[in-house]
């Protein structure tokens, strides 16, 4: 029982410590690659709020086809939809802050 016991202790310390080593042994990034880095980001952020607008006027088109009436469906997908485009608009804005030369 003991001798499991020295097994799994040794184990959970092993795997703890091993972590740690790998961690200290990383090599920072030099300044050209976490740049590169950094415009590969923005770009994808640019491409997920085209992507998230697309979505939002599908969602838009689809609304127009809910019945016609103010109906508390039709209100949460109105909700839904205002709620998103204030998201882009906020993506948006921290993304242009960002360009400040």
């Amino acid at each position: 029982m003991r001798s499991l016991f020295a097994l799994v202790l040794a184990l959970v310390l092993a795997t703890g410590i091993l972590p740690c080593t790998v961690y200290a042994a990383e090599q920072p990034r030099d300044n050209a690659s976490s740049a590169s880095a950094s415009q590969t980001d923005v770009q994808g952020l640019r491409d997920d709020i085209q992507r998230m607008k697309g979505l939002v006027q599908q969602m838009e088109q689809n609304l127009a086809f809910v019945d016609t009436t103010q109906s508390p469906l039709k209100h949460q997908f109105q909700l839904e939809i205002d709620m998103w485009k204030t998201m882009i608009g906020e993506m948006e804005r921290k993304l242009n802050s960002g360009k400040r030369p």
